[in-house]
């Protein structure tokens, strides 16, 4: 299968997933209330962020050394799972410090879960399952977004939150089963002895330990304003500041999408995404910006309220600070995945550095005095800060122009019907 036709099967999926993980988080706001579900998603961050330390990024490894050579994936399996023990008692004991409001046992669940997840998902992308590990993430949230829909529809669980929140977390450990399930059963003997992977396990600690780095930053970049906006605004104006961000993970769905393939395909094979292909893909994630952004304009302050609440009026202004923000990262989870596919990771970190360094001097000034939208404009200028960085990168590598990933013309258009749409 061509790259355009697997990259635009994962879109159509990441769409109807996104569409799921959208309505389950529409409906937990609705089931929990402004502050509550302000409070739940703070803490699902706080577990995130724990999540990718125990981590360490393995998967980034993981993936890319079993894109290069798929006899790898058998043996790694069973690493993972050797990794995954050692971490479900390293998180048993962490959790114990740690106070969070859906309660130390399903902190746990969705820590581990997450964890089972990444590495099976590493493996399967390493094996090019796109379409089987799409049809399966999907089919899970179809089943939480009924079952939560149920709930708000007939009133189950009435002022009983802590159930909504079982329900969410219960079915990503039933999606994190399936999927290591389904990758048991398609793995082949394994016909390498140890003593043959260990050189390998030794160069992934080395990968993912340059990859823990920048994506400890990345998270600290996307993330670090949660915790600013928690200590210096309310209850509710920390619910609307964590659904602007969750409205443009609908913004960046195409640029994840894109990513998640190009990562493996370029570890595999540097010749196979050259950079005419990665430029082309920045001008498609510009034109898709350009008609999102005027469609957000217009409609948004209307929109936003309506669909979400009353309480989350607060979130039209803050949305526009950060699009320019969103169209900078979208861009960047491009360029970030290629690189990390050509094992340019440091270029990565750079990048990563300039934009923390913005972020959290913007935030420490600002969020207190201006709150929320200071937020979303001091992130929008560090995300455009890392982009401009690994343009500049690109530049001198390739002597290139940044217009050549940015500014589209009538033939790019044309390209982007052809490749995208049916």
């Amino acid at each position: 299968m061509s790259f355009y036709k697997v990259l635009k099967h994962t879109i159509v999926f990441k769409l109807i997933n996104t569409v799921f993980v959208f309505l389950i988080n529409l409906l937990l706001i609705r089931l929990l209330g402004a502050t509550a579900s302000g409070i739940f998603f703070y803490d699902i961050a706080v577990c995130s962020f724990i999540i990718l330390l125990l981590s360490w990024s393995m998967d980034s490894g993981v993936n890319y050394y079993a894109s290069k050579n798929n006899q790898l994936i058998t043996p790694l399996f069973g690493f993972v799972m050797l990794l995954l023990l050692v971490q479900v008692l390293f998180c048993w004991i962490l959790i114990h410090f740690l106070k969070f409001s859906i309660g130390s046992f399903l902190a746990i669940i969705f820590i581990i879960s997450n964890l089972a997840l990444i590495y099976a998902t590493s493996l399967l992308y390493a094996l090019k399952k796109f379409r089987l590990l799409n049809s399966v993430t999907s089919s899970i949230n179809l089943l939480i977004t009924v079952i939560l829909f149920y709930c708000f529809k007939f009133k189950v669980f009435a002022g009983t939150q802590q159930y909504y929140m079982a329900i969410y977390i219960i079915g990503i450990a039933i999606l994190a089963l399936l999927i290591l399930i389904i990758l048991l059963l398609g793995l082949k003997k394994n016909t390498l002895p140890f003593v043959a992977i260990s050189p390998v396990i030794k160069n992934i600690f080395s990968y993912s330990s340059v990859a823990i780095i920048s994506n400890v930053i990345t998270f600290l970049v996307t993330r670090m304003d949660y915790f600013f906006v928690q200590k210096y605004c309310s209850s509710v104006a920390l619910s609307n500041y964590i659904q602007v961000s969750k409205f443009g993970q609908l913004l960046i769905l195409i640029p994840i999408a894109i990513a998640s393939i190009l990562f493996p395909l370029s570890a595999s094979d540097t010749r196979l995404i050259t950079l005419d292909k990665v430029q082309q893909l920045c001008r498609s994630i510009t034109i898709i910006f350009v008609f999102a952004t005027i469609i957000i304009i217009l409609t948004a302050h209307r929109f936003l309220p309506w669909f979400y609440g009353g309480n989350f009026d607060q979130m039209y202004i803050a949305l526009l600070f950060y699009l320019p923000g969103f169209f900078a990262f979208s861009i960047t989870t491009i360029l970030a995945a290629h690189l990390a596919g050509i094992k340019q990771l440091k270029t990565n970190l750079t990048a990563s550095v300039v934009a923390l360094s913005i972020v959290f001097t913007g935030d420490l000034l600002f969020i207190p005095v201006m709150g929320i939208n200071a937020a979303a404009a001091v992130s929008s200028i560090g995300y455009i800060a890392g982009t401009v960085y690994l343009l500049f990168w690109y530049k001198k590598k390739y002597n290139c122009t940044t217009s050549d990933f940015i500014v589209f013309n009538k033939k790019d258009i044309i390209y982007f019907l052809h490749q995208f749409l049916p």
